[in-house]
């Protein structure tokens, strides 16, 4: 993934960085969750700024179950790079909403 990274285009890199960012993050800090997914736009749009990215309304997949999230990623002024990175794992979202927030069940 980081890989074609170079190749998004500029806001959506940034917010699959801070995806993969999240991620890295969740699996340091929580034991239970094997996360495989980030939606950042699951739940609320996602605010980008100049090299900021805030998901207010974010969720993350792991053991085939959805959780919310909200984070807020700065990167530093070339925009390829996390340079702070918070966050704050939610409740479970129930498997009803699923669908209307496009937060598949599998890959």
């Amino acid at each position: 993934m980081r890989t074609t990274l170079p190749l998004l285009e500029e806001e959506t890199r940034m917010e699959q960085l801070c995806g993969l960012e999240a991620i890295a993050q969740i699996v340091a800090a929580f034991t239970q969750f094997q996360p495989d997914r980030v939606v950042a736009y699951a739940m609320a749009d996602v605010k980008i700024g100049k090299n900021t990215v805030l998901a207010e309304g974010a969720a993350f997949r792991s053991h085939q179950q959805w959780y919310n999230l909200k984070f807020t990623c700065q990167l530093k002024a070339d925009r390829q790079t996390v340079q702070a990175f918070e966050f704050l794992v939610g409740e479970t979202i129930p498997k009803k909403l699923w669908e209307a927030h496009n937060l598949p069940a599998i890959y």
